[in-house]
């Protein structure tokens, strides 16, 4: 470092507090400036919402009691997933709660975080024998494999890429010029009907998502 003439650094939290938290999203078609109350968010979208947040993110990451009384909650773990979990105990749902009912050991499939992927994703065998697989990673790639919008009142639209775009201009953009990090959270639903995916064919598996959280933090 002695031959430094200029240090890039993050500033939003990460290097000053350690910590991450969500303080803007976009949910059911509404750019909140701030966590919403969770009774504003439809009931079926935050059910999808906090259950995709709890399985496709590392359970080894998890938010602990302060280590003093009218402390700061503790983050272990990928700050960026502890940002995530303390989202969903802002919105008064409980991760562990879903993580005691679906331990690790019964998670169908993991698509690990690497930098040819950008993101990870994690697939549950649902009651039914159909499959919902769960995927977050960064905007830029996510937007692009997504086919379909959760509107406000919890039913799927077509997401176009002229929407895309649009929520690039008028979402993304207005959060990273506050430097904000931002991060897309997505599902996709594979129907008993069409068969056991091939589970191996990633650009297959890893498109057609459906998007029902865009966050800033």
């Amino acid at each position: 470092m002695g031959n430094a003439t200029a240090i890039c650094s993050d500033k939003t939290g990460t290097l000053t507090m350690n910590r991450m938290t969500v303080v803007q999203a976009y949910v059911a078609e509404k750019h909140y400036k701030k966590v919403p109350e969770p009774e504003n968010i439809p009931a079926s979208i935050l059910d999808i919402l906090i259950l995709g947040i709890a399985v496709n993110c590392a359970y080894t990451t998890k938010i602990m009691s302060p280590e003093k009384e009218g402390g700061l909650p503790r983050q272990v773990g990928n700050k960026t997933e502890c940002a995530l979990l303390g989202f969903s105990n802002d919105l008064k749902r409980d991760y562990q709660a879903i993580r005691t009912e679906i331990p690790e050991e019964k998670l169908y499939k993991v698509y690990t975080f690497n930098s040819v992927r950008k993101s990870m994703s994690t697939v549950l065998k649902m009651a039914d024998g159909s499959y919902r697989m769960f995927s977050k990673g960064a905007s830029e790639i996510l937007l692009k494999k997504c086919y379909k919008i959760l509107t406000a009142n919890g039913e799927s639209k077509v997401f176009r890429p002229r929407d895309r775009d649009d929520m690039v201009k008028k979402v993304i953009e207005p959060m990273a010029s506050e430097g904000l990090r931002t991060i897309c959270l997505a599902y996709r639903d594979f129907p008993t009907s069409e068969g056991e995916p091939d589970w191996d064919n990633e650009n297959d598996i890893l498109s057609g998502l459906t998007l029902p959280l865009r966050g800033g933090h």
